[in-house]
């Protein structure tokens, strides 16, 4: 399987501010109803550490390499970023791609 058609799959991790933890997760439940229908979106979960509330981790995966630069370039996402910017600690989401290992 090539790059180009092997799923891309990735976890994102940012932690909301003192107080926004109610707040980010509504804007992030929002966006993943969204993120959920579009082309080739596999899955979107949302999840807290066990520990922390603050500290969100989103698990993604898109069909391939076509489908998550759609997922990219879409106005929601932009849109989406602007609003969480303000409500999380440092410069935003830490990204972690991942292979299925073979």
């Amino acid at each position: 399987m090539s790059e180009k058609t092997e799923p891309v799959t990735l976890i994102a991790t940012f932690r909301a501010a003192a107080g926004q933890d109610s707040h980010v997760f509504g804007l992030i439940s929002a966006y993943g109803e969204v993120v959920r229908k579009e082309p080739g979106n596999i899955f979107f979960e949302i999840y807290t550490e066990r520990d922390d509330r603050h500290a969100f981790v989103i698990i993604e995966r898109y069909q391939n390499e076509q489908a998550f630069r759609k997922h990219l370039d879409g106005a929601e996402g932009t849109a989406f970023n602007l609003q969480l910017a303000p409500l999380v600690e440092g410069e935003g989401s830490e990204l972690q791609f991942l292979r299925i290992a073979s």
